[in-house]
């Protein structure tokens, strides 16, 4: 499977904010309910500036009983 641009860009931000706050728990990929297995970065665990930093920086989240989904469209 390969990532898209966002994704990896994605992945990248989140280690930087990782690296200057607080540990970041989150998922590559996920599974609902009925067992059907989706792309996508899902995080399970942050700091409030992970969600601040992405939220300004164009991210799109998604509040799921798995975690919060991330997209930028």
């Amino acid at each position: 499977m390969f990532y898209r641009n966002n994704e990896e860009e994605l992945m990248g931000l989140l280690l930087s904010l990782q690296e200057r706050s607080a540990p970041i728990t989150m998922s590559i990929g996920y599974t609902t309910k009925d067992g059907q297995v989706h792309r996508g970065i899902l995080i399970h665990e942050a700091p409030p500036v992970v969600t601040e930093t992405l939220v300004k920086r164009g991210y799109s989240l998604t509040l799921m009983s798995a975690g919060m989904l991330v997209n930028k469209f």
